[in-house]
């Protein structure tokens, strides 16, 4: 049985696979060989890795690092019918310039449910999911003997929790209020559903789920189960662009798991959360938003010493 099974979806681009590449050197480097239990990596793929990729998958694979690469198809995974029809590009609320691909909501399908039924993750007790943009750049002991002792049913990494917009969860409030009413379903439900219920319509959260740790006995009960199914065939993951991240902090709640923030790592996925310090926190965010520095995609490969400094980490 292994403890973790540290897992990746990644799109077929240059950029992905690069990107995946310096996340897995770090994940190796900060956390795989500092933890003292079993553990797995699968890689989901529609196409064959990079050769920077492939190196460092086999250089593991000597170490003997048990990595399992499955190559799928996205949309069939997640069984979207090419007969349905949706919105080809959702726009994005922050910038009038993006969208979200369709693509990218079969992706929050994935991750929302889909992954935790299969075969790879029946041996193992925690699901990690890691984006291909997912940077360890640092990590404290706390974090390590937290993360391998962990007996919690979720964790994520200490100051993530953040806002929806309101435009990616048009109609998930009422969804969760019409799953909570049926008659069969009430007494399982917390005493304050209905401000739950509310709160995920007027006043949206999420956890940051690029990084999160999952016991996989957890999310497959049949109360959890019987929710994401509800949601899935509302379709507002397609209609709307709901998220797996507000469908997981939302299922939490409602289903009600043991919670755990996990503090002492230095983590960036388009900007630093530093769950260390709260002092170095300040001076690291403002060191570096007069740096202009918190979205550089080398960033995570290319410090200079004053940029280690504020991080208070070694070279990469």
């Amino acid at each position: 049985m292994y403890k973790f099974a540290f897992t990746y979806l990644v799109r077929q681009d240059k950029k992905s696979w690069n990107d995946f590449s310096t996340s897995l050197y770090l994940l190796n480097k900060n956390i795989l060989s500092k933890i003292n239990c079993r553990f797995k990596i699968l890689i989901f793929c529609e196409g064959k890795p990079s050769k920077k990729a492939m190196g460092l998958i086999n250089a593991l694979l000597k170490k003997s690092i048990k990595i399992v690469l499955r190559k799928i198809s996205l949309q069939n995974y997640v069984k979207r019918k090419s007969s349905e029809k949706y919105k080809k590009y959702f726009p994005d609320v922050s910038d009038c310039t993006k969208t979200f691909s369709i693509g990218y909501r079969d992706m929050c399908k994935f991750f929302a449910f889909d992954i935790f039924k299969d075969k790879e993750l029946k041996d193992s007790e925690y699901f990690i999911r890691l984006d291909t943009d997912s940077f360890f750049l640092d990590v404290r002991k706390k974090f390590i003997y937290n993360l391998q002792n962990i007996k919690a049913d979720y964790a994520y990494i200490y100051t993530t929790i953040q806002m929806e917009a309101k435009s990616v969860s048009l109609g998930f409030g009422n969804c969760l209020y019409n799953f909570c009413k049926q008659k069969e379903i009430k007494n399982y439900l917390p005493k304050d559903y209905l401000n739950i219920c509310q709160e995920a319509t007027s006043n949206p959260k999420l956890f940051y789920t690029n990084f999160e740790v999952i016991n996989l006995k957890w999310i497959k009960n049949n109360l959890h189960t019987e929710l994401l199914k509800y949601i899935i065939k509302e379709k507002g993951i397609y209609n709307f662009r709901w998220g797996d991240a507000l469908i997981r902090y939302y299922s939490i709640k409602l289903i009600g798991a043991d919670v755990l923030p996990l503090r002492g790592c230095l983590y960036k996925h388009q900007s630093i959360f530093d769950s260390r310090n709260f002092i170095k926190r300040i001076f690291s965010k403002l060191y570096f938003k007069i740096k202009s520095s918190f979205g550089r995609n080398e960033f995570e490969i290319k410090t200079s010493k004053l940029d280690r400094f504020f991080l208070d980490i070694k070279k990469l």
